[in-house]
């Protein structure tokens, strides 16, 4: 009787902690509250990679001091961190922007093309769509626009930007969503009497919401127009990655033609062998599912737009001759039988990789957690 009343009494306390612990959340998210009416009010960015960083790097250390796992104390506070976005990002969705324009968005009906119509229209901006053959008249449509966006397949890019430019006022805006940036952004150098951006959104059309997406700015021809799509892009929650378009175009040989080549050479490698996937699923460990679905995934989507990232990258060639010649690095020692030219490789790789893996580990052990609570 006496533990049960023991129990009961620790119980109690934990359950008057647990109110605690809410009460201050609440009261954290009423700061957060006022933090958004500020940034709606200034359009500001939503979304601060570095600050969140800063956050969780100090929740870490604040649990080591209190003898608590690292992971307590970044999973508590990323929780709120969340819950936070979610409320400025509802705050800010429901603020018109200060400054509307008439955009117009070619390609609007495409799914990256609705996604950045639907946005700015809820921002209450004045949209206007051009479809292949739809019969309007594309230099009167171009003439009236403030800012037009170009959202079309990455082999038709540069011939619609070509196409419009002309028609584009000096007063007026022009950029385009495609994943290669010199050859569209030469055209803004050349023909263009406006203002020019390149814009890479390095995310897809079914995103659910553009919060914490990342897209890659190019500025060609700035001014007042680029900061304001610039400050609009930052109130819907994206993060903006500025570069250059020659420095933007050799990234996306690394990011994209390497690790979409590799995967596209896995998935053929994993269908030589002439397993039915669904029976290897029966063998797997979570990081083999969460692998074979991020291959999967690739083969899920249009076999043109991975042929046109591979083919079209200027730098494609270098980035396929690296993985080709590290294929055959590793195969030489493998035939060879030397381990200790394999360990050689291996430990080079790991430095390369210093810095990065102990994140690594930390967002894939919770992809696995996910995966293992729902398989």
């Amino acid at each position: 009787m006496a533990e049960e009343d023991a129990l009961d009494a620790l119980r109690a306390e934990l359950d008057a902690l647990d109110d605690t612990l809410l009460e201050l959340a609440a009261q954290r998210m009423g700061v957060v509250e006022r933090i958004g009416a500020l940034k709606a009010g200034a359009e500001r960015p939503l979304f601060d990679r570095e600050r969140e960083r800063g956050v969780l790097d100090r929740a870490r250390r604040k649990a080591a001091s209190l003898g608590l796992p690292e992971q307590v104390g970044e999973d508590l506070v990323h929780g709120l961190v969340e819950a936070s976005h979610q409320l400025q990002g509802a705050r800010m969705a429901y603020a018109r922007a200060a400054t509307t324009r008439r955009v117009l968005v070619v390609g609007g009906r495409g799914k990256m093309g609705s996604l950045f119509a639907r946005a700015f229209s809820e921002r209450g901006h004045e949209v206007d769509i051009l479809e292949k053959d739809d019969g309007c008249d594309r230099p009167a449509a171009a003439r009236a626009a403030d800012v037009v966006i170009v959202s079309v397949d990455m082999d038709a890019a540069e011939a619609v930007t070509q196409a419009l430019a002309p028609h584009i006022r000096p007063d007026a805006l022009l950029c385009d969503l495609n994943s290669l940036k010199e050859r569209v952004c030469g055209v803004y150098e050349g023909m263009l009497h406006g203002e020019g951006l390149g814009l890479h959104p390095m995310f897809g059309g079914t995103v659910r919401s553009l919060h914490r997406q990342k897209v890659v700015v190019c500025r060609v021809r700035s001014g007042p127009l680029t900061d304001w799509m610039c400050a609009e892009l930052g109130a819907l929650g994206l993060e903006l990655v500025e570069v250059d378009p020659s420095t933007h175009d050799r990234m996306m040989a690394v990011v994209q033609v390497l690790l979409h080549f590799i995967t596209v050479v896995m998935g053929n490698a994993f269908r030589r062998t002439g397993v039915p996937v669904r029976e290897s699923l029966r063998f797997t460990s979570p990081i083999y599912r969460l692998e074979l679905s991020v291959v999967a995934r690739l083969f899920a989507q249009d076999p043109d737009l991975y042929a046109s990232i591979i083919l079209d990258n200027p730098h494609s060639a270098e980035m396929r001759a690296h993985f080709l010649e590290a294929a055959r690095e590793v195969q030489a020692a493998v035939e060879a039988g030397d381990r200790e030219e394999f360990r050689r490789v291996f430990r080079e790789v790991d430095a390369y990789f210093a810095g990065f893996s102990e994140e690594a580990m930390r967002m894939s052990d919770a992809l696995i957690d996910f995966l293992v609570a729902r398989a």
